[in-house]
């Protein structure tokens, strides 16, 4: 009986606890998945852990990790949609009521970013991105917020989840 009870606190120690949290999405390597949304082939670079999941708006991509043995998702959110409106970053700077943190018109299309309106001041964050595709555009949105208590979003996990954003191509 001792014997099975040290065995148990071993387990629950060592494992069951979650040994300090499961690893953190910007330590996993990124990795390139390939989709297909509304019929339109597309490419995004995304860290490893992250699960699909779609439905008739977009496909939407989860960081999912064991913590303490239960699976459990956490940020970031990206979702990856097809357009028939190509949209301009003043298009979208006007329908939003936030002021960006970041926004940047490119070539074949724009980004911009913005605190989360529903969570000020909890370093939360929503992304908007668009890539043209002749008069079409594939879209990006994502939402990050901290994954580990006292988090700095805004300048260390935002770029991150931009550059997936910025990573998305037609195939």
């Amino acid at each position: 009986m001792r014997t099975l009870l040290a065995v148990l606190l071993f387990v629950s120690v060592s494992g069951g606890c979650g040994g300090g949290g499961p690893t953190h999405w910007q330590d996993q390597p990124l990795e390139t998945i390939g989709g297909t949304f509304d019929g339109h082939a597309y490419s995004i670079e995304l860290p490893k852990g992250m699960v699909k999941n779609s439905d008739k708006y977009s496909d939407e991509y989860q960081y999912k990790a064991k913590r303490g043995g239960e699976l459990y998702v956490f940020a970031p959110r990206v979702s990856v949609g097809w357009s028939t409106r190509k949209e301009t970053l003043e298009d979208r700077l006007t329908s939003e009521k936030e002021t960006p943190v970041h926004k940047e018109q490119t070539a074949d299309g724009y980004i911009a970013a913005f605190e989360n309106s529903s969570y000020k001041g909890k370093e939360d964050y929503v992304v908007y991105a668009q890539r043209y595709v002749g008069e079409n555009a594939l879209t990006c949105s994502a939402r990050v917020y901290p994954m580990k208590k006292g988090e700095t979003v805004k300048d260390k996990l935002l770029p991150l989840v931009q550059k997936m954003c910025l990573s998305l191509k037609a195939k």
